[in-house]
């Protein structure tokens, strides 16, 4: 059974970071509760999962890595569809999976590290690409989809897209390697995007502690969204032009460089105490981009954790201008579980901090925005 709540409806004028828009410019937006009840077979927060349209209702697929199965759910009826197990050996195993994306019902991409597999509803194999022999001779690093960057089927171009990770590489190597790959999977052919760490990353010798991820989600009118998890600025790579442009009328947020240590606990008071940018999420359906801040506490306290950074809600034009930012209630959402559909930017509300968290329902915040 689904429970909507209409929770907020606002009507903002819409500003950039240095100057507002034309008042005539508005931007509405309203938000609503979504909670479907889940049995011990479900999980109430997903960091893998992919969602699609099936005979007119939004269907979402989750991947449960307790139970190593896909769980299905139906969005607009607020119901589980089906939970379905994967095998680990056999014709059609498949390990951990790390990112999945859903081309069709009968179309399922879903990354494992190293492999890459398309499988059908049933979870029966129909393909599977070797990631480490097809990448192997290129001395680029290792191809990667992860919480950061989500696997993206580019259908015009029969492609998808990799994160090159580039471990045991140096500093100085690291910055002047490309970060993003896409791999033709009819031809095997890999092509190298001219994408780098930015000029930033490179004057700090990318010591930047934790923060060193491209995020990618997907492309907005043939063009990739990406950006640096270290800097405010989000990208858009032109894929016919071959040009990269970034976020206009605002100003560049960096984080701090910190210098090289093994000390761990270093690094994560780092990455508490200063923003991280989370990956921009492309909206096609309203020209819209994105993307999240998790910020430092709002409050300054020697014991603060990870449970306490707070979170912005940015939200973008296709032009790449900022045109609102959104402070988001702490303890709500859980980072990198979000996504969006034709009906909005859906926000799971299950923060490892919520006190009052109800394990028995998949909840989702879902913010509809209208740009007039």
């Amino acid at each position: 059974m689904k429970r909507f709540l209409l929770i907020i409806l606002i009507v903002i004028g819409l500003y950039s970071c240095e100057e507002p828009i034309a008042e005539s410019s508005i931007l509405k937006y309203s938000v609503e509760n979504l909670e479907i009840p889940v049995s011990s077979n479900q999980l109430n927060s997903y960091q893998t999962q992919s969602s699609y349209k099936q005979n007119g209702n939004s269907i979402l697929i989750g991947y449960n890595d307790k139970r190593h199965s896909l769980d299905f759910f139906n969005l607009d009826q607020g119901e589980v569809i089906a939970s379905k197990k994967l095998e680990y050996d056999g014709p059609d195993g498949i390990g951990k999976i790390e990112s999945l994306y859903i081309q069709s019902s009968d179309s399922i991409f879903v990354y494992e590290q190293g492999k890459l597999h398309l499988i059908n509803s049933e979870l029966s194999n129909k393909q599977s690409w070797d990631l480490f022999q097809i990448y192997g001779d290129l001395n680029l690093g290792v191809p990667q989809c992860n919480f950061y960057f989500k696997l993206y089927y580019d259908r015009d171009r029969k492609s998808v897209y990799f994160f090159m990770n580039p471990i045991g590489k140096s500093p100085e190597e690291i910055a002047i390697l490309p970060l993003m790959t896409a791999l033709d999977l009819e031809t095997y052919e890999v092509d190298i995007l001219p994408i780098y760490h930015s000029e930033y990353f490179k004057s700090v010798s990318g010591q930047v502690g934790f923060m060193t991820n491209l995020g990618f989600y997907g492309a907005l009118k043939n063009q990739l969204i990406i950006n640096y998890q270290y800097e405010s600025s989000i990208s858009d790579y032109h894929l016919v032009d071959d040009i990269l442009t970034a976020t206009i009328n605002s100003k560049l947020q960096v984080v701090p460089s910190i210098p090289k240590t093994d000390d761990h606990i270093a690094y994560d008071e780092h990455a508490i105490e200063n923003a991280q940018y989370l990956s921009p999420i492309p909206d096609p359906w309203r020209n819209l981009i994105y993307s999240i801040v998790w910020d430092r506490p709002r409050s300054a306290n020697s014991n603060n954790s990870y449970l306490d950074k707070s979170q912005v809600l940015r939200v973008f034009d296709e032009e790449l201008k900022l045109i609102k930012s959104i402070p988001l209630p702490d303890r709500t959402y859980q980072i990198n579980n979000w996504f969006v559909n034709e009906n909005g930017l859906y926000l799971n509300k299950a923060h490892p901090g919520d006190s009052l968290l109800n394990e028995d329902f998949l909840i989702f915040d879902v913010f509809k925005f209208e740009v007039n």
